[in-house]
């Protein structure tokens, strides 16, 4: 991939919470060092990946970027960041003011028969059977705006993980997805994901609150 406004956007916008909350961790490191060396292994990381489209082509590119510069910090701290603080630090990022309100103002779009049909029309990359690195998904639409599914057959940042030899540290980022639906007025419910060894990442997502929600619940 190429050096783009989104790798720039991306670094603004969660790497300052990534490094507080190492900071806070009182590990001796040497935190302005450890910018300076994350930045440099990020850029590196970037132009090794695959190009998967810009984020106007591919809003997907947000999430790989968002793997590629956590996993750049986590080899600049040598390896030796556990994987507790790891998803400790990715945590912390997603809670970045930035990502928080950018999540929810997706939450009066977020459920409704569009905003299924723009999701269900992008699904399926043409070149996702060629490229490891795009998402490769099946949008099942629901019984009403409040409710879908989808499955995700083909994962970015598994295969990322297993570029940088990180296959471990994957499932650590799927929290990412049970946030940005809660923040966008969601429920994630999900039995199993690639990165955990599932055949695939079963998303059944719906509405909070809604009749569909209470139903999962037992309500």
């Amino acid at each position: 991939m190429t050096y783009t406004y989104c790798e720039r956007l991306m670094w603004a916008a969660i790497a300052p919470a990534a490094f507080r909350y190492l900071a806070r961790q009182e590990l001796g490191w040497d935190i302005s060092a450890l910018k300076q060396l994350s930045k440099q292994i990020y850029r590196q990381i970037v132009s090794r990946t695959p190009d998967i489209g810009s984020m106007m082509e591919n809003p997907l590119r947000v999430c790989l970027t968002g793997g590629i510069l956590w996993l750049s910090i986590y080899k600049a701290a040598e390896e030796k960041m556990s994987e507790k603080r790891f998803e400790g630090m990715v945590s912390a990022s997603m809670r970045s003011p930035l990502v928080v309100a950018a999540f929810r103002g997706k939450a009066k779009t977020a459920f409704t028969l569009k905003a299924q049909y723009k999701r269900a029309a992008t699904a399926s990359l043409a070149d996702a059977d060629r490229n490891p690195f795009q998402w490769n998904a099946e949008v099942i639409f629901g019984r009403d705006a409040e409710e879908y599914t989808i499955l995700y057959h083909q994962c970015g940042l598994c295969a990322l993980g297993r570029q940088e030899g990180l296959p471990h540290l994957v499932p650590y980022l799927c929290a990412l997805d049970t946030m940005s639906v809660d923040w966008m007025g969601g429920r994630l419910y999900r039995t199993k994901t690639l990165a955990t060894g599932g055949d695939c990442c079963d998303f059944y997502i719906c509405k909070k609150g809604s009749r569909w929600d209470k139903e999962r619940q037992g309500k």
